[in-house]
């Protein structure tokens, strides 16, 4: 009954219908569908600093990144315990992987945070594990969580406008990522930053890739044998 009811609480949101439907096929078909989305660096204008304020307006939610040990070793255990909790593999891991971990934090508590990854393939484990293999200037953008106590003040939109800025730096020229299709707030807070959708995959719920469509995305998508 509680999921019904979550599902039912979609309907309030942008997409939420369109969320609702796709949850439906879901349950009726056992598939799952995610969409893929990008983001053309090229075409970005500069990000100018606006960092984001409490609803209050009293405390400022400040942004890091961490990329080596270093960059772990000077903030508190506790925040990046937090950070590993929402990142996958570990923010350790992912490091020794050659990802980055951005986050917007407030004081020694997480807001908003997601992974970057870069190679010629990216493994994800959801909706399956699948390995994506990306075109030459790409990288993989991952695990966007924003806590429910700072949701609805536009911190992951903040977020990626500033994971973007960074990305560019080191010479990308776009960002890939793959979405839930019933994940109405993801998909709104990519789209109101200018996220375009490039495809699609359909996954059985025993994990099987049965539909894909990549064609023009500059992408391939397979099953981890």
């Amino acid at each position: 009954m509680n999921a019904w009811r979550e599902r039912l609480a979609l309907l309030r949101y942008k997409g939420g219908f369109k969320a609702a439907a796709f949850w439906l096929i879901k349950i009726l078909c056992r598939v799952e569908i995610y969409f893929f989305y990008a983001t053309d660096l090229t075409r970005q204008q500069a990000l100018l600093p606006q960092p984001l304020v409490k609803k209050s307006g009293t405390e400022i939610f400040h942004f890091i990144s961490l990329n080596s040990a270093q960059d772990i070793a000077i903030h508190p255990h506790e925040l990046i315990e937090q950070i590993s909790s929402q990142s996958g593999r570990g923010v350790t891991q992912l490091i020794q992987d050659d990802a980055k971990i951005y986050a917007l934090i407030d004081g020694t508590q997480v807001v908003s945070q997601t992974n970057i990854s870069h190679g010629a393939v990216i493994r994800v484990d959801s909706p399956t594990d699948l390995d994506i293999g990306l075109a030459s200037g790409d990288a993989f953008l991952g695990y966007l969580f924003t806590h429910p106590h700072y949701r609805g003040l536009g911190a992951a939109a903040l977020l990626l406008e500033m994971v973007c800025e960074d990305v560019k730096k080191y010479g990308y020229s776009r960002i890939v990522t793959h979405i839930r299709s019933t994940n109405v707030a993801s998909l709104n807070t990519f789209k109101k930053c200018g996220w375009f959708k490039i495809g699609w995959i359909v996954v059985s719920t025993s994990n099987h890739l049965l539909l894909r469509c990549l064609r023009k995305a500059g992408i391939t998508v397979s099953v981890v044998k």
